[in-house]
Order: C-alpha cells, then structure tokens, then sequence
C-alpha cells in the first residue's frame, strides 16, 4: 500500500512537472510568435522594396540609355522620315522591354526575334517594316531559319522594291509555321531574276528547303512582291 501511495505521488509530481513545461512553452510560444510574424513581415517588405527599388532603377538606365537618346536624335534629325523610323523603333523596343520580351529579359522566342529584325530592317533602310505574329515558338534551329529568310526577304523588299511600307505576316500553328513578306512596290519577273543574284535562290527558298520548309516568290512587274514561307514543325 506504501509503495502504490508512492508511486502515485510521483506520478502526479511528474504530471505536476510536465504540466508546468507545456505551460511555459506555451507561453513562450505567446511570446515569440508574434515576435517570428513580426519579423517575418518585416524581412519581406525589405525585400519588396529592394526588388522595387531595383526595378525603378533599371528602367531608369533603359530610359536614359534608349530613350532619352533616341528622343535626341529625333530632334537633331532633318528628315521627317528618319524621326518616324526611330520613333518607331524606339516604340517597338520599349513596347518589348515593358512587356518582359526583350531578350536580355527572356529567352529569345520566335515572336522576339521577328520583332527585332523588323526594326533593324526599318532603321537601316529607312523603310517601314509592320510585322504581325500570331503565336510563338521556341527559336529552334529551324525557326531561326525561318527568320533568317523572312528578314532575307523582308530586306530585299525593302531595298528594291521602291515601296515605303514592307509587311511581314507570320502565324503559328500545332503543325507547321507559315510567314508572308509583301510589299506594293515595282515588281520584278522572278523568271529573268540573274543568275548570280543567289539572293532568292540560296538565303530564302534554298534555306527553307534545307530546313524541310518551302518558299514561293510571287511577283509581277508594276504588281507588286510577296513571298510565302511554310514551315513544318518538328513534333514535341
């Protein structure tokens, strides 16, 4: 009988004991919990405000950088045809840089890449290049092919064919890729094209070829030029 009278008074020392722990951590918990949230709360709204100011500061190194210079030159400029064209193109960059399109933001894409052509085609031939894509892809080998012969075909109009506005079309689709390059200017007879201009030949319908693509170059004297590209896409 001792010893059960022993034992249970232990028992309820040592429930005694782990009562006053489980308080004491509960407390503590009290304690510190909102001290932990309140630090917590703290720690992100530092970093916000550093990923904020960041921000700030990098767009205000664009604006300086692009621009603040294009503006400058635009008012230097004499010909009301170069203020349009770096107008336009300085619209087209920070159009991409805002909207996280610019390469040195995200992966370069297909929709990237036509987008930049077209505006270095623009600002070196003075000409005015709309060019319009519906979807993306990744720019595979393939699709790099495809811009490399649209931007053919696009600085080809450009230069010869007298016409001050270039369209390019491209469309995405599941399976295959297809772009359009017009323009309204003179023309040409693709048949009496000389044999040592391998523009046409070698950078646009010979590369779509090697890239399992095909191209066709419709034009006539007086009526104008348009060349369809078709690309098959490789399945994923």
């Amino acid at each position: 009988m001792v010893v059960f009278l022993l034992a249970n008074t232990s028992l309820r020392a040592a429930g005694s004991t782990l009562l006053a722990v489980f308080v004491a951590i509960g407390g503590l918990a009290l304690i510190v919990t909102p001290w932990a949230w309140s630090m917590g709360r703290e720690l992100i709204e530092e970093r916000s405000q550093r990923v904020r100011t960041e921000a700030r500061a990098e767009m205000a190194a664009h604006l300086h950088d692009s621009v603040l210079q294009t503006l400058a030159l635009i008012q230097r400029s004499p010909e009301p045809r170069e203020m349009a064209t770096l107008a336009r193109t300085q619209e087209r960059e920070l159009r991409a840089w805002l909207y996280g399109r610019a390469p040195a933001l995200a992966g370069a894409r297909l929709r990237d890449a036509i987008d930049a052509m077209a505006g270095r085609v623009e600002r070196e031939q003075q000409v005015r290049v709309e060019a319009i894509v519906v979807g993306d892809a990744d720019l595979d080998e393939h699709a790099r092919a495809l811009v490399s012969a649209v931007g053919e075909a696009t600085l080809n109009a450009a230069r010869h064919s007298g016409s001050t506005e270039v369209s390019v079309y491209v469309e995405v689709e599941d399976e295959a890729i297809s772009a359009y390059v017009r323009d309204h200017g003179t023309g040409f007879d693709p048949g009496q094209v000389a044999s040592d201009r391998r523009g046409i030949a070698d950078s646009i319908i010979g590369r779509m070829e090697r890239h399992g693509g095909t191209a066709q170059v419709n034009s006539r004297p007086g009526g104008g030029t348009e060349v369809a590209m078709h690309l098959p896409r490789k399945p994923a």
